[in-house]
């Protein structure tokens, strides 16, 4: 369900169609499709191949071409195609596939940024929240979600937290100076429509409610970094305790490290570690722990990694407790290979691995077994 910022840099990839006087392009576009032929082998609900896919066209205008400097106007219209890969074949709370969603085209992002001071900018308008927070640059590689934006904070929010395939209208801040980028957003508590998921919806941040972000980074070193970050929804949810019916508040926070571990001519390792929490009273998931590591070497890419999604108290002995026990974790383990086989081209087979899936006993461990296939234009 979820795609880090790994994505969101593909559909990034700009090409300029002008050129003003300092040799800028005024206005920039460009286009890219990620794809994932992806199966059940062993396990699981069922066994069973299926075809996933996300499109995205971009469109970034330099504002300096008008005379306002350091202002960017950024639009990103997505199309993705189903089907329901984990819900239907894994039975995986996490989802193996980064580009699962339900089928759909419609904006995706579209914001302006300016520069308020040298070390402040803000930006406002339709925004990935994972494009700005929470966001695993080591990880960036890997197909499971639980390696972009953790799985205690996606699960949040009704449609949930202003990320793929559903972002919300918010407005953010960012510092940097030296060493250290915080960071704070304003995000409307519902992303897109309550009626129909699969539309984006334009309203004032705060109207159904706010979801508040709050990161500050680290850098140590020349490459590696340490981030914390806090989020809380204003609006109250339905709580998973029968012991405490009453509606309850949605909030937690995440620690991660990432980095390079060794480097030597054209081979670098490098590795993160993430953990997070969520209130388990109206979420879930109450702890998620993960990590991996990838080692780089000219145009191939080796990574393994690891996602370890805990269920809360409340329900595993409450609100699952009425379909049967419930295991106390989901773990995943995802080992991939990429190779970028032309500019612009890049094969990836991958294997995942997922114990207890859904933590439904009655659901075998699955193998997962898959090829993605991502394209981009302009290459680069």
């Amino acid at each position: 369900m979820r795609v880090r910022r790994g994505l969101a840099a593909m559909a990034l990839l700009l090409t300029p169609i002008a050129a003003h006087a300092e040799d800028t392009p005024p206005i920039s576009i460009g286009a890219s499709y990620i794809t994932d032929v992806i199966g059940v082998a062993h396990g699981g609900k069922q066994r069973g191949v299926v075809w996933l896919g996300r499109a995205d066209a971009t469109a970034s205008v330099d504002g300096g071409a008008i005379g306002l400097d350091g202002v960017t106007l950024f639009v990103d219209v997505m199309g993705v195609q189903k089907p329901d890969f984990s819900g239907r074949f894994v039975g995986d709370a996490q989802t193996v596939s980064n580009v699962q969603a339900n089928s759909a085209i419609r904006p995706y992002e579209a914001w302006i940024g300016v520069p308020v001071t040298a070390t402040l900018y803000a930006k406002a308008g339709l925004i990935d929240l994972n494009s700005e927070f929470d966001v695993q640059s080591v990880g960036g590689i890997f197909l499971n979600s639980s390696f972009g934006i953790g799985p205690d904070f996606s699960q949040t929010g009704v449609n949930g937290p202003s990320i793929f395939p559903a972002p919300a209208t918010a407005g953010m801040v960012r510092y940097t100076g030296g060493r250290w980028t915080a960071r704070l957003g304003v995000f409307d508590a519902v992303a897109g429509s309550t009626a129909d998921p699969r539309r984006s919806v334009l309203r004032l941040p705060g109207i159904r409610g706010a979801l508040i972000v709050a990161e500050a980074d680290r850098r140590i070193g020349d490459h590696a970094e340490v981030q914390l970050g806090l989020w809380h929804y204003t609006t109250r949810f339905a709580s998973l305790d029968p012991a405490f019916p009453a509606r309850g508040t949605s909030q937690g926070g995440y620690a991660q490290i990432e980095g390079d571990v060794a480097s030597r001519g054209d081979t670098t390792l490098s590795a993160w570690a993430r953990i997070g929490t969520a209130s388990d009273r109206v979420n879930q998931i109450g702890l998620y722990l993960g990590g991996g590591a990838v080692l780089r070497r000219g145009r191939n890419t080796l990574g393994i990694g690891i996602a370890h999604a805990r269920l809360g108290d409340p329900a595993r002995l409450g609100a699952l407790a009425a379909q049967g026990p419930a295991d106390r974790a989901e773990t995943t383990i995802e080992l991939t290979f990429e190779h970028r086989l032309l500019p612009g081209v890049i094969v990836q087979p991958d294997v995942q691995y997922v114990f207890n899936p859904g933590w439904a006993p009655e659901v075998h461990d699955a193998l997962v077994t898959g090829m993605r296939f991502r394209f981009a234009y302009p290459p680069r």
